[in-house]
């Protein structure tokens, strides 16, 4: 009963989410728009800056190395560390309960599932391989980031225009696409209909950051011997292609904490564990609470909103076509 609940109220939270997320970038683009056509004035969300993870590790490193918190996209510095924060309690639970990009693929492989009567999976050294991109693609960031960038080049980026422009030229990726965006974006879209949250498992360098940080979470599923009567309807439901049914406890950088596994299960022989056995429904109470007390904490603070004034925006929005990293 309490997996049944569980997975109810995380496809609730999902929705909020997405929806939240609807709202805030159709704010930001009429906020953008003002600048670019004379239209209303609304005002920028400061949330849009969860969108700038990249430009966010740099203003963490920014801020351990030079002290100061990046005055330009402060809110994407306190998302970010949030995020990480709740990896590090709750594992890759904003994967799969907050993550819009994670709500739409797992929307895909549920729609997919319904056409063709299966999802795919793909085994052996091809999904190793394929697996491989997104900590290469991690890798990648920390290296230019961590190491390259010395505390001179951090504190230059986040004083640079085009920085202070990111989320407007993210925007503009989206709403003026290139062949090669659409292409890209298309197979993606194609493949995530077939496998299993295609984007989070093979591509996502977000994902796999907290993934490894997630290893050395309290938070887990353990699975009950003298309960289990090995019938692997964990296994099937595991999007993350996790054999929950030959494990103990599940300490895997793929789990992404959807506790569809313990749904699934008809003996109650899963549970969720924060060091100790925890009701499903103190979990999303957890990862909620860390990321909603960040926000507060932020702007009761004075680390929440840009420094930026109007007439900055005024000045730098219409020329971000200029501005290149």
């Amino acid at each position: 009963m309490n997996g049944i609940k569980i997975t109810t109220v995380r496809k609730a939270v999902q929705l909020s989410f997405l929806l939240f997320t609807l709202y805030i970038w159709w704010k930001f683009y009429l906020f953008v728009r003002h600048f670019d056509y004379g239209t209303s004035f609304v005002p920028r969300p400061q949330s849009i800056d969860a969108f700038l993870p990249i430009g966010s590790l740099i203003a963490l490193k920014n801020l351990i190395v030079n002290g100061y918190v990046d005055p330009v996209h402060p809110a994407g510095l306190v998302i970010f560390t949030a995020i990480l924060l709740t990896a590090l309690i709750v594992r890759r639970g904003v994967c799969s309960w907050v993550c819009p990009v994670g709500t739409i693929s797992e929307y895909f492989w549920r729609i997919g599932r319904k056409i063709t009567g299966r999802n795919f999976r793909i085994g052996g050294m091809a999904d190793l391989l394929l697996r491989s991109i997104k900590y290469l693609l991690l890798f990648f960031f920390l290296k230019v980031i961590l190491i390259d960038m010395d505390r001179y080049a951090v504190s230059a980026f986040l004083m640079s225009p085009y920085w202070a422009v990111a989320d407007a030229k993210l925007l503009d990726f989206w709403l003026k696409p290139g062949t090669l965006t659409i292409v890209v974006t298309s197979l993606i879209a194609l493949a995530s209909l077939f496998i299993k949250n295609f984007w989070c498992r093979y591509l996502c360098p977000y994902g796999a950051l907290l993934g490894i940080i997630s290893l050395i979470s309290p938070t887990r599923v353990v699975r009950l011997p003298d309960k289990c009567n090995e019938c692997r309807a964990c296994d099937r439901a595991c999007p993350s292609n996790i054999e929950v049914s030959r494990k103990h406890g599940i300490n895997s950088e793929e789990c992404i904490a959807c506790f569809e596994c313990v749904a699934s299960c008809p003996r109650d022989a899963l549970e969720i564990r924060l060091i100790r056995k925890i009701n499903p429904l103190l979990y999303p109470a957890i990862l909620l609470g860390i990321l909603f007390l960040a926000v507060i904490i932020a702007k009761a603070t004075g680390n929440w909103d840009s420094v930026l004034s109007y007439e900055d925006y005024a000045r730098l929005i219409p020329m971000r076509h200029l501005y290149s990293h």
